[in-house]
């Protein structure tokens, strides 16, 4: 059973619903390749720029953006599936009410959230920034002027969830794009002219607002019928959307807990360079994960479409191929950047900077780990079921707070790395074994079918790869060379292993053509 097409009974031509799942699933990938080069460009200008403690600085800055995401109370998926539910439907009615509540309440989180670290700040000034060599006024001003930077990113997060219900992923993906780039754009050219923090700040004060108009215009343009005014706010349509985003907000809660909690500890109890270390290695395998995880981006959607056409047949091919495409790209991924992740700091940031390498290795192999859950987490979230990913969630945010507590409190640095992992691993296997038991979905058959054969073709053309270049003292076009090298061998193993189906090169050769050539092959293996 593949995804088939779905036509919307009120429009002429409506687009498959499985080529609106690979146009999204495409544009996540055109975006991810888009803004790969930023932090790897970014992170050596702001240590270069500011110092090792400056960055730690800046760190903490983005740890707290980062920790205000919580403010959203999980609306930003239940507007995404809301309004992917009344446009399935056409209910222009009810996706009028849905959007003018959820503007009304977005818009008050951001005021409030705003108003409230402004008034807060000469608290936290004191509190989260030990060890820094800003002055103390520099760091409230900065601080204040951040609010700026939090409470657009939270508008922000409301109309991204509108796009993604519309399955207009690649809107979202390329406004998401843009603000990456104008941020990095105006922060780099600040920081060249010698403003240091303050160019940081200003940098993504100026880009959040421009994304903010940016959104407006597109969905005004998406929805030219539908009036999103604030004023508006349905009561009624607010509560149910409550009662579903409460539920889904700890998930979300544990997300961002996971990936911000031990830079405030570490700020805390060791100092903003430790904080700035973490941030170093924990971007790098959070920037991986969002690269793959972008496959994840059009199923929340996608799920709530076919739930509300009681389609079971197809939520459970949704489910086998988007973990199929994600251990496909995932595990060389992943495997690959452990490998080399100690050359590649040295090259990057330098051998003064080496204590990042392996923690960069172990968060990049356990974000993988991680982003197993989402499949079925978001297929759950589209048939209305949170309960699995709530409990998921709790035991997550409950061991990390308390492991990266102790761990950073008795061992520092290294701590905050085990603290992370093994929540991480936990809350994964947890949820993953719920989800199979719940639904009745074959384990053997989602391990034999999507990861047996990524993960043979992975070691085979490691260890053939590594026996010809140990990769301890190349330079980068050596590294590099590496990559390519594994990447093309890998390329040929899983061609010859047979891991696509009819299905699979039916809808690749749609989008390229030329794979043909490549399905003669595999073909012939």
């Amino acid at each position: 059973m593949q995804i088939e097409e779905v036509h919307n009974t009120t429009e002429a031509v409506e687009m498959p619903l499985s080529s609106k799942v690979m146009r999204n699933a495409m544009f996540g990938g055109l975006r991810y390749l888009l803004v790969a080069p930023i932090p790897f460009v970014m992170t050596p200008l702001i240590l270069h720029k500011i110092g090792v403690g400056g960055y730690g600085t800046w760190a903490v800055f983005l740890a707290i953006n980062g920790l205000t995401s919580l403010a959203d109370l999980g609306l930003v998926g239940t507007l995404s599936k809301f309004v992917a539910e009344y446009y399935a439907h056409r209910d222009l009615g009810a996706l009028s009410r849905v959007l003018c509540s959820g503007f009304a309440v977005f818009l008050g989180l951001a005021t409030g959230i705003g108003l409230g670290l402004w008034i807060a700040t000469p608290w936290l000034a004191g509190w989260l920034f030990h060890g820094t060599a800003v002055a103390q006024t520099e760091i409230i001003f900065l601080f204040r002027m951040f609010s700026v930077v939090v409470a657009a990113n939270i508008l922000n997060l409301m109309f991204s969830s509108v796009t993604a219900g519309l399955q207009r992923l690649d809107i979202t993906n390329l406004i998401s794009a843009g603000n990456l780039f104008l941020s990095a754009f105006f922060s780099a050219m600040l920081l060249l002219q010698g403003q240091g923090l303050r160019g940081l700040v200003f940098g993504y004060s100026v880009s959040a607002v421009l994304t903010v108009c940016a959104y407006v215009l597109t969905v005004r343009s998406l929805l030219p019928e539908v009036s999103i005014n604030p004023l508006h706010f349905d009561r009624q349509e607010a509560r149910k959307m409550f009662s579903f985003s409460f539920r889904l907000y700890f998930t979300q809660a544990a997300v961002a807990v996971n990936n911000q909690i031990e830079k405030l500890f570490l700020a805390f109890f060791v100092g903003v360079a430790a904080a700035g270390w973490y941030d170093i290695a924990s971007d790098v395998a959070s920037k991986i994960r969002g690269a793959i995880g972008f496959l994840l981006s059009p199923v929340l959607p996608a799920a709530s479409e076919l739930s509300a056409l009681g389609d079971e047949s197809r939520l459970r091919e949704l489910y086998f191929r988007t973990h199929k495409y994600l251990a496909l790209a995932g595990i060389p991924a992943v495997c690959f950047v452990a490998a080399v992740s100690g050359r590649f700091v040295d090259l990057w940031i330098g051998p003064a900077m080496k204590m990042v390498a392996l923690p960069l290795g172990v968060l990049v192999i356990v974000s993988l780990v991680n982003l197993a859950t989402g499949p079925g987490f978001l297929i759950f979230a589209g048939r209305g079921l949170l309960k699995p990913g709530v409990n998921g969630a709790i035991i997550g945010i409950f061991s990390n707070l308390v492991l990266s507590f102790l761990l950073i409190y008795k061992y520092g640095f290294a701590g905050a790395v085990v603290g992370t992992s093994a929540s991480l691993i936990l809350a994964a296997v947890y949820f993953i074994w719920v989800f199979h038991v719940q639904t009745g979905y074959s384990f053997v058959r989602l391990l034999k079918v999507a990861y047996l054969k990524p993960l043979l073709c992975t070691s085979l053309a490691m260890a053939a790869v590594f026996v010809v270049n140990p990769g301890t003292n190349v330079s980068w076009f050596g590294l590099v060379a590496m990559g390519v090298g594994f990447g093309l061998l890998y390329s040929l193993l899983i061609l010859l292993s047979r891991f696509f189906d009819a299905y699979d090169w039916s809808k690749i050769e749609g989008i390229v053509p030329a794979v043909r050539h490549a399905r003669r092959l595999a073909r012939f293996a």
